[in-house]
């Protein structure tokens, strides 16, 4: 006798609607609903939004973020965390300016500064998985070290007057009428979503964070995944920490303060599950977007930034909730 089903119309609808509710899920589908509502909000209450001096500098705004939340999303994919990537902007860029006026040569100090960024990303990856110790606690630590640093480097004072026209270019310059953040950030924005979509390595950070131990029983190294998720974290907050030093031509002690926080909010906006499993490139630059159009119109808007922080929160509760949700559903 042939095996069938017969599906009733409220198993019809009860499908349709789970299909839907993991499409607007799946690559920032979702997400991208409320950066478009945002944005006419904006466009409508905000005259001075749609100018064109403040969309291009609303964009390379929130490229800063973007970059460091791309780190943040491959570490939280794997149920890890990284507090120290505020800490390693600032330390990146700071030695990069502090070797350019030492006399170095720009691309050596950027080569030191991208270096510093990658080692502290694998000393994080290191003490986790050889010493067992919690990624939160190492990564909080990692964090006042390098404040610490950054401190003694600058020792308390804007670092200035080293910027050349060639590494101002890097934040400020434009080619073909594109700012050179977007291009760089662009390029590295393709080079993560092929990882993540057309790569054995980007299947297996997924892997890693959804059963480490089924993971690891199949042959997986989860121990260099994880030593490598948080080294590319490192150094992908070393480019911001430079692009910014180039942006603002100094470096001052409390450079990049906040930003691993931002980072987070973005990369959970974006679909990535706090709990390992799930990242989306697309939806991290769109929950990157969110939070710089939340700043900018509350600017516009003439609103205390400190309401900032209430709304960012509630984003990112809403996308908690709605990501547990649908987890659940499944």
């Amino acid at each position: 006798m042939s095996n069938f089903k017969i599906i009733t119309n409220n198993e019809k609808v009860a499908h349709s609607k789970n299909s839907f509710l993991i499409l607007l899920t799946r690559e920032g589908y979702g997400v991208s609903v409320i950066l478009i509502l945002l944005f006419l909000f904006l466009a409508v209450t905000a005259p001075s939004f749609l100018s064109i001096q403040n969309l291009p500098n609303l964009l390379v705004q929130s490229l800063f973020i973007m970059l460091v939340a791309f780190g943040t999303m491959i570490v939280l994919s794997t149920g890890g965390i990284d507090l120290s990537v505020g800490s390693i902007i600032g330390l990146a860029g700071g030695a990069t300016g502090w070797l350019m006026m030492s006399g170095l040569n720009m691309w050596i100090a950027i080569l030191a500064g991208l270096s510093v960024g990658l080692l502290i990303g694998t000393i994080n990856g290191l003490i986790i998985t050889k010493l067992g110790v919690s990624a939160f606690l190492v990564t909080l630590a990692m964090q006042y070290i390098g404040r610490g640093l950054l401190f003694l480097l600058t020792k308390d004072e804007p670092i200035s007057n080293f910027a050349t026209p060639e590494f101002a270019f890097l934040a400020q310059g434009k080619v073909l009428g594109i700012p050179m953040p977007v291009l760089i950030t662009l390029v590295i924005f393709l080079l993560l979503h092929f990882i993540f979509k057309s790569t054995s390595y980007g299947r297996l950070v997924i892997a890693a964070g959804s059963n480490s131990e089924a993971a690891r029983l199949s042959g997986v190294s989860t121990e260099r995944i994880k030593i490598s998720v948080y080294a590319f974290s490192g150094l992908l907050a070393a480019v911001a920490g430079i692009l910014l030093t180039s942006r603002l031509t100094s470096v001052l002690p409390s450079m990049g303060n906040g930003y691993e926080l931002d980072a987070i909010a973005a990369a959970v906006i974006g679909g990535t599950s706090l709990f390992g499993g799930k990242a989306s490139v697309v939806g991290v630059a769109i929950g990157a977007l969110i939070l710089a159009l939340v700043s900018n119109g509350l600017d516009l808007l003439q609103v205390n930034q400190f309401y900032r922080l209430i709304i960012t929160g509630l984003i990112i509760i809403i996308a908690v909730a709605i990501e547990r949700y649908l987890a659940a559903k499944n």
